[in-house]
């Protein structure tokens, strides 16, 4: 969800082990903390895209970073 829009359906095949009530939540809530756009398309049935804010994808290198730092620790840990 770097870039570009995705549905919901996308993003649960990107996220494997996490279910549908789970995804709407963690959606709803960074809807509200201004993380993602929603748009909703008038169309039937209904569309619905969810796309990163640009203050989201300013976190992205912070992110990759501290992915980074967990598989080099996850390795540390694991001697």
């Amino acid at each position: 969800m770097a870039k570009g829009k995705l549905r919901f359906g996308e993003l649960k095949k990107r996220i494997p082990n996490i279910t549908e009530r789970m995804l709407t939540l963690q959606l709803r809530k960074m809807e509200e903390n201004k993380l993602i756009i929603r748009t909703v398309y008038a169309e039937v049935p209904p569309r619905v895209e969810y796309e990163l804010t640009e203050s989201a994808i300013q976190l992205i290198p912070i992110l990759e970073q501290l992915e980074d730092w967990g598989i080099k620790h996850k390795q540390i840990i694991s001697i």
